[in-house]
């Protein structure tokens, strides 16, 4: 529609948990951020690629997005994986998806969206996602309180916090279906675009 690229971060951080996963790291944030730079955490065309190869399915799992929560709290984690953001982000028009995207990974974007739903929509979509005998495939009550522990744990962490954006536009996509969400969202872009050639 754009023409924009899409950036994952979500994606990103459960590379680095899978990454942690098979090389049996511990909590050191420094040392696991010391393994993140040493390898390849790449995305292209919706698709996740750790040191070249495609991981995209088993990322995907509940042990894995509990893994990647987990080390998200460390701060050389982070600090590693906003470098490799940043870098992927060079050059190119972005539409990149991450719980510090306005407030820390790109604090000058031209335009921020605060997606919330209600609780028992994000359940339904999650499960929807890891799709009828996944991996690790969750039930509703398990994937309610993973998505609760997560959120707190996310809003608590001393490092980048989860918190909007102070002009960041808030979107509740409670009610809302895909095409109704991206529909909005371009629109807010358009206006953006549109207040800044009327500046030039």
């Amino acid at each position: 529609m754009l023409g924009f690229d899409y950036l994952d971060t979500g994606a990103m951080y459960r590379m680095a948990a899978l990454l942690c996963a098979r090389n049996g790291c511990g909590s050191d944030g420094g040392a696991l951020a010391a393994l993140i730079e040493s390898h390849s955490i790449s995305l292209h065309n919706g698709e996740a690629f750790l040191d070249g190869e495609n991981v995209s399915a088993c990322i995907r799992t509940p042990a894995i997005s509990e893994a990647a929560s987990l080390l998200s709290a460390l701060s050389g984690v982070r600090r590693a994986m906003v470098l490799k953001q940043r870098e992927f982000a060079s050059g190119r028009d972005l539409v990149a998806e991450g719980r510090d995207m306005g407030t820390v990974v790109f604090p000058d974007a031209s335009l921020k969206v605060y997606v919330i739903a209600d609780l028992a929509v994000r359940a339904v979509r999650r499960l929807r996602d890891q799709g009828p005998g996944s991996a690790g495939e969750e039930d509703f009550a398990s994937v309610v309180l993973s998505l609760i522990k997560r959120d707190r744990r996310d809003r608590e962490r001393s490092d980048s916090p989860l918190r909007p954006a102070p002009d960041a536009v808030l979107l509740d996509t409670s009610l809302m279906t895909v095409a109704e969400q991206v529909e909005k969202v371009v629109s807010l872009y358009e206006a953006v675009r549109g207040r800044r050639r009327d500046v030039v």
